[in-house]
């Protein structure tokens, strides 16, 4: 059995770059910890956000997954531990995270700062406005 806080502790800050996508650490996360497996997507040399966007909502993972019925009741996040959590700017897609829900924390891969463990309050006060939480079809 894998040591939950000592792995989780062991990404924070780790790099993103081409290899390593916010989709990478999600597909790393959910085999280490929940023993699923996502396929693995490659990026492109320059990944746009349009590029993004494109692929998160026109991949056949997303038939897999469905949103958590009731995922926020007045702030509280009800979603299964171990969820996907897609963000937005706006109304389309753009980024991908895991929820912690014994640590009420998303784990999610950014450019700039790299592996980070964040609040969904501090997620949407950096400009993430729309999150979402999604659990396996079947699991």
């Amino acid at each position: 059995m894998i040591d939950r806080s000592a792995y989780l502790t062991s990404l924070i800050g780790r790099p993103w770059s081409r290899g390593y996508s916010c989709w990478h650490l999600a597909v790393e996360v959910q085999q280490a910890l929940f023993g699923r497996n996502l396929p693995d997507v490659r990026l492109p040399d320059q990944p746009s956000w349009r590029w993004m966007i494109d692929t998160i909502e026109a991949h056949p993972e997303r038939q897999k997954w469905r949103e958590t019925a009731a995922a926020q009741v007045v702030g509280l996040i009800t979603a299964p531990d171990g969820a996907l959590v897609a963000m937005a700017r706006a109304d389309r897609v753009a980024h991908i995270g895991v929820w912690l829900a014994p640590e009420r924390l998303v784990l999610h891969c950014d450019e700039t700062f790299g592996v980070l463990a964040e609040s969904v309050a501090t997620l949407r006060a950096s400009g993430w406005g729309r999150v979402r939480f999604f659990e396996p079809a079947t699991d």
